[in-house]
């Protein structure tokens, strides 16, 4: 089963030497890749750190890791989430940062049980219980840190940017209704997820901080191993964009 649904899932990747490559070796075996693709996510989350703790020493933050996945069947091994590596780069980084909190959100009960029964009928795709996470959630779960961070640090997708309905009959809310935006002296960054529609909240510095994979990155460069030297390893295959030179990665962002 893990196989099959690994290959479909190849069909609907971007046509891209890269991206089936990547996952082609990732999920389906072969060569070193997959221990060279943590390596470079642990540099991603690294780079970052190290970036956040020359900006916000002596600061509070707040890790966000992404919400609970969904439950997978017993014959379905995922291996490490992708969030793990960077995670680990992040805190390796951050010195001088203290991190106050590290939010999981939970998926809740009654939706992983609907998801369970859902895939014992043999369906594996369920969108409304896929994106049950939304704005009202996050709300939820930063409350009780109001006033008690200064640093937003997200190793996924922030909730309402797709522009989808989120099934189920409820209507998404858009990420602009997140409170964190509106709280005095708090900033975001951003380590995983789309940022597209981030332009502005860059250049406002709302947003102090994105990592994002570079465009069009060559073949070549996505077999080299990490050099030894973290900015030239993280150029190999990221950006990192700040209210300093937004403008220079401004094809990163929706006109």
């Amino acid at each position: 089963m893990r196989r099959a649904i690994l290959l479909a899932l190849c069909v609907v990747l971007p046509s891209t030497t890269m991206a089936r490559g990547i996952f082609a070796r990732l999920f389906l075996g072969g060569g070193h890749v997959p221990g060279m693709e943590r390596q470079y996510r642990v540099i991603k989350g690294k780079k970052l750190g190290t970036f956040l703790a020359g900006e916000f020493a002596g600061k509070r933050a707040v890790i966000l890791l992404p919400p609970e996945p969904p439950p997978m069947p017993e014959d379905f091994d995922s291996g490490e989430e992708p969030c793990v590596a960077v995670f680990k780069g992040l805190l390796a980084g951050r010195k001088g940062v203290k991190v106050v909190a590290t939010i999981r959100p939970k998926m809740p009960a009654a939706v992983k049980a609907k998801m369970e029964r859902t895939m014992a009928g043999g369906d594996m795709m369920m969108p409304e219980a896929l994106q049950w996470f939304g704005v009202k959630e996050l709300n939820k779960e930063l409350a009780a840190y109001k006033g008690k961070y200064d640093l937003l640090i997200c190793l996924g997708r922030l909730p309402g940017t797709d522009g989808m309905g989120i099934g189920g009959g409820r209507k998404q809310i858009s990420y602009k209704e997140l409170n964190f935006w509106k709280e005095k002296g708090v900033s975001v960054a951003i380590a995983e997820g789309g940022i597209s529609r981030f332009g502005k909240l860059i250049e406002e510095g709302k947003i102090c901080a994105v990592v994002n994979c570079k465009r069009m990155i060559q073949d070549a460069d996505y077999e080299k191993r990490p050099a030894k030297d973290l900015d030239e390893a993280f150029a190999t295959r990221f950006v990192l964009i700040t209210p300093e030179n937004v403008e220079e990665h401004r094809a990163y962002f929706r006109r």
